[in-house]
């Protein structure tokens, strides 16, 4: 767990012109939070436990149609 300190000094907390100008490039952080959010779409059968959930139901499903 972090531990947190209150700041006793009184320096000023604000960012610097360097800080403010990277943080307006909006493509380059709209692009950084995109490549962190989505995930790469793997098909279903290149999935093992999706795979293995498909048959299993198959099966059931198989099973269920040849008992009655």
């Amino acid at each position: 767990m972090r531990k947190f300190t209150r700041n006793i000094d009184n320096k000023s907390l604000q960012p610097t012109e360097e800080q403010i100008k990277r943080q307006k490039d909006f493509s380059r952080i709209h692009h950084d939070y995109e490549k962190l959010t989505i995930r790469g779409k793997k098909p279903l059968y290149r999935d093992p436990k999706a795979l293995i959930f498909i048959v299993l139901v198959a099966v059931i499903i198989l099973l269920l149609f040849l008992e009655s």
